[in-house]
């Protein structure tokens, strides 16, 4: 039973958090005519729920010492910023405003990420030949 856990947990976090995806952009419509037609804040309650699924998994994950649902909760917390981000700002921003504010939060989110990934390498100090 504990050989497929690691796999199982995995496989069904991904289904999760993708439906969860899909359903904060589409929500509950079966037909596109009247997606079409609806205004992205009547979906916004599925945006809440998806955020709130990763801030669950991010915390079961940080509570537990478990990698695999705090890095779901942590890209999938990602996934759905961005995806609101889009929502909101295509339309009404310039295009070249639009990118550099993608850009500019890419590389400070980048930034961050790499302060943390160094907080864990050794810094030993290497002899050079002068």
């Amino acid at each position: 039973m504990q050989r497929f856990y690691r796999s199982t947990l995995v496989a069904g976090l991904l289904y999760l958090f993708i439906a969860l995806w899909i359903m904060s952009i589409f929500g509950n419509y079966s037909d596109m005519h009247v997606w079409e037609r609806v205004k992205q804040i009547e979906l916004f309650h599925w945006s809440i729920i998806f955020g709130g699924v990763a801030g669950r998994a991010i915390y079961h994950g940080l509570r537990h010492d478990n990698d695999i649902p705090k890095g779901f909760g942590i890209t999938f917390a990602g996934v759905n910023l961005y995806t609101r981000f889009f929502e909101l700002f295509w339309n009404s921003l310039h295009k070249a405003i639009f990118f550099a504010l993608l850009a500019a939060s890419f590389w400070y989110i980048g930034s961050k990420a790499e302060t943390i990934w160094n907080l864990g390498k050794d810094k030993r100090i290497v002899p050079t030949r002068i």
